[in-house]
């Protein structure tokens, strides 16, 4: 009995000290909890042009075409095209639309890249005159236009002023018709030149850019022999004119965002 009574007392005297210690300033047991999430501001650093891109356009073309046949002599009729002698320059405008793919890297608010685009053409152009009262038709048509591009731009955020100048490549045919039946002669064969440009773009998405883009392109045909009749087509120049409306899906990331601490 007198065990028990010891035995008590000890733990009454253990838990009484340990009461004591706490308020004598011991640390309470520390209890661990998940923090809040933090919240913050972010920074937008402007739209990135870089990247790859695909698109297609769609206008207008006006094609103008001058080429010699020695040996004829015109009069003109008063239709389509200036005749002087031999020498006949004629043009028309047509419906001009295609597709286009691109890459293009951005250094602060320079923009640069490689462009190539495809557009068919309907520009079918013919001069109506005659050689004493016999008709004669000329005619020139321009088509499946290739450009090999590059740009050179300035972008203020989601907009972009470029210029644009590389190579061109197009497929011209020339006919000769005489008399009724007509007597004809033909020439097909794609000629190479150049091509210069600008255009004006707005990303109204982050993947997504409208445009418009005006083209000039120089083709250097020079001769060519009208088959069957043997008669040459000398001197010969094309030159289109374009106004193109653009849409264009830029492949890549998003335009970057970084915490603002």
């Amino acid at each position: 009995m007198k065990a028990l009574r010891l035995l008590v007392l000890g733990a009454v005297l253990f838990v009484g000290g340990s009461l004591v210690a706490r308020a004598d300033g011991r640390p309470e047991p520390i209890v661990y909890t998940n923090k809040p999430p933090i919240c913050c501001e972010v920074a937008y650093f402007g739209y990135d042009w870089s990247g790859f891109y695909l698109g297609g356009h769609a206008g207008m073309a006006n094609a103008s075409s001058s080429w010699t046949v020695p040996g004829l002599g015109f009069i003109t009729t008063g239709t389509i095209g200036v005749v002087q002698g031999d020498f006949i320059e004629h043009s028309a405008t047509g419906f001009a639309g295609g597709v286009h793919l691109g890459w293009q890297k951005q250094w602060g608010n320079t923009v640069a890249g490689l462009e190539v685009a495809y557009t068919a053409l309907n520009t079918d152009i013919t001069s109506h005159t005659s050689i004493l009262d016999v008709p004669v038709a000329r005619s020139t048509e321009v088509s499946n236009l290739v450009l090999v591009t590059g740009r050179l731009g300035y972008a203020n955020d989601n907009i972009l002023a470029y210029a644009k100048g590389g190579y061109a490549s197009a497929e011209v045919d020339f006919d000769l018709r005489i008399g009724a039946p007509a007597v004809v002669g033909a020439a097909s064969d794609r000629d190479q030149g150049w091509t210069a440009g600008v255009g004006l773009e707005y990303a109204i998405r982050d993947n997504i850019i409208l445009g418009v883009e005006y083209n000039f392109v120089h083709l250097n045909v020079d001769s060519r022999t009208l088959a069957p009749v043997g008669a040459i087509v000398r001197n010969a120049d094309v030159d289109l004119q374009s106004i193109l409306a653009r849409v264009s899906f830029k492949f890549g990331a998003r335009p970057e965002v970084v915490p603002v601490k």
